[in-house]
C-alpha cells in the first residue's frame, strides 16, 4: 500500500514552522533563517525550477545567501533592520499570522492608489485622500512628472480606467533636496475621481500596526525595470525608530523585508503605506526613499512619510476639498 504527503496549502508555512525549530526564541536568527529558506522555495513557486535549484544548491554548498548579505553564516550589519529588535518582533508576527510576506500581488483592491505621469510616461504613485485631492511623495513634482493620474489597475489598459489632469501639484515647504525630509505633495485635481478615498491613519493607529501594506505601480525586479504599470501590494514589517536608518522619527517611518526583496521600487514613490486597525484599512504613509543602510536603490527597506504629520497643511492648499 502506498501513503501519500499532503501538501501544505502554503508551502512558506512550513519555512515559518522550520525556522522556529531552528531559531527557537533568538528572533535574529529565525528572521535570518526565515528569509534563507524563502528565496529559495519562492524561486521555486514561481516556476523557474533551474533558478531555485541553483539558489538552493548555492545555499546548503555555502552556508551562504547568494544575495549581496549573507542570510545565515555571516553577521548582519550593525545598521541594518535585522539589529533592530523592533522590526525583528514585528517580522515575526507577521510572518505568524500571514504564513508569508506577500510580495509583488496585482490587486484590484485600493482603487485610491493611483498613477501619476506626465504626458509621455507614467513616474509615480499617490493615494486619493478626497475626491480630488492626491497625496503623493514631494520628489513627484519635480521635472513636470505629476500632470495627470491615472485611476485604474493597469495603465496598460487606460480604458479601463480613468485619466485625469492635475490642476495643482505642491510639495511642502519643507522639502528642499538635497536634505530628504518633508518629501510629500499635495495634487488638486481637474475634476473628482470616481472612487472612494483612503482616510489617513491617526499616529496611535500608526504606532499600533505591527506592519504596513504598500501598494503602487513600480518595478517588481529589484535589477531591473520590469513589471511597471501594474498596481500591486506589499506587506512588510514596520521598524523601530533607530537614527541609524536614516529617518526622521517625527515625520517618517521605516519598513521593509530585505532579504526577501519585498519592498517599494522604481516608480512606487509617493505610493501608499496602509495600516490596519478595526478590520479597515488607512493611509498611514507615502513612499520616499530608500534606507541609509540600504545595499540596493531598492529592496533592502524604505523610509516612508507619515502623512498624518502633515494633514493640517495638506487640506490648506488651494482648492483641495476635504472629503
Amino acid at each position: 500500500m502506498t501513503t501519500t504527503t499532503e501538501r501544505p496549502q502554503d508551502p512558506m508555512a512550513a519555512v515559518a514552522q522550520l525556522a522556529r525549530m531552528i531559531a527557537g526564541d533568538d528572533e535574529q536568527r529565525f528572521v535570518l533563517v526565515y528569509h534563507a529558506f524563502a528565496n529559495q522555495v519562492d524561486g521555486f513557486l514561481t516556476g523557474d525550477a533551474a533558478e531555485g535549484y541553483r539558489m538552493a544548491r548555492s545555499l546548503l554548498r555555502r552556508g551562504v545567501s547568494p544575495l549581496t548579505r549573507s542570510a545565515v553564516a555571516v553577521e548582519a550589519p550593525s545598521d541594518s533592520l535585522y539589529t533592530d529588535p523592533v522590526y525583528l518582533a514585528n517580522m515575526r508576527a507577521v510572518v505568524g499570522d500571514h504564513a508569508r510576506i506577500i510580495g509583488g500581488v496585482p490587486t484590484a483592491d485600493f482603487p485610491e492608489c493611483v498613477a501619476i505621469g506626465r504626458a509621455d510616461a507614467w513616474c509615480c504613485s499617490g493615494t486619493l485622500v478626497s475626491p480630488n485631492v492626491v497625496v503623493t511623495a514631494g520628489h513627484c513634482v519635480e521635472g513636470g512628472c505629476a500632470a495627470r493620474v491615472f485611476v485604474g489597475k493597469d495603465v496598460e489598459f487606460p480604458e479601463d480606467g480613468e485619466v485625469i489632469e492635475v490642476e495643482t501639484a505642491l510639495a511642502h515647504p519643507s522639502y528642499r533636496p538635497p536634505r530628504p525630509t518633508g518629501d510629500i505633495a499635495v495634487l488638486v485635481l481637474a475634476r473628482p475621481a470616481s472612487v472612494t478615498p483612503r482616510p489617513i491613519a491617526t499616529p496611535e493607529q500608526v504606532a499600533a500596526a505591527r506592519f504596513v501594506r504598500l501598494a503602487g505601480y513600480g518595478n517588481t525586479d529589484v535589477h531591473s525595470s520590469g513589471g511597471y504599470g501594474r498596481r500591486r501590494v506589499v506587506d512588510v514589517p514596520i521598524a523601530g525608530d533607530d537614527p541609524r536608518h536614516g529617518a526622521d522619527a517625527a515625520t517618517e517611518f521605516v519598513a521593509g523585508a530585505p532579504f526577501l526583496d519585498r519592498d517599494s521600487c522604481n516608480g512606487d514613490s509617493g505610493g501608499p503605506a496602509y495600516v490596519q486597525s478595526g478590520g479597515r484599512w488607512f493611509l498611514a504613509g507615502a513612499t520616499s526613499r530608500a534606507t541609509a543602510s540600504s545595499l540596493r536603490p531598492c529592496g533592502d527597506g524604505g523610509i516612508y512619510t507619515r502623512v498624518a504629520s502633515y494633514e493640517q497643511w495638506l487640506w490648506t492648499v488651494p482648492g483641495a476639498a476635504r472629503p
